[in-house]
């Protein structure tokens, strides 16, 4: 790989590569309804940003584990949340 500081190439002797796209978050756009942290959006636990009714899942926000897995998982915790936040409203 290259080291996109330096410009050094660098070989690591490996059995596999997997080819992770998209790892740098693109969510500045949203910094008016969202914390950011390195790009990443902020969420709770019930994946709400900072502003009332607006939640966040997936590869976008931050979180140690980014697989399919626990971004299915993230979007059930929100759509049950969304849910909730609904109901409270009435």
């Amino acid at each position: 790989f290259v080291n996109t500081k330096t410009n050094e190439i660098i070989t690591i002797p490996a059995d596999g590569v997997f080819i992770a796209i998209g790892q740098v978050p693109d969510n500045e756009k949203f910094a008016n309804l969202a914390d950011l942290e390195n790009g990443f959006i902020l969420v709770d636990e019930n994946k709400q940003t900072k502003t009332k009714g607006v939640f966040a899942v997936g590869d976008c926000i931050k979180k140690k584990v980014r697989q399919v897995i626990t971004a299915a998982s993230d979007g059930a915790i929100a759509s049950l949340s969304s849910v909730r936040y609904i109901d409270s409203l009435s």
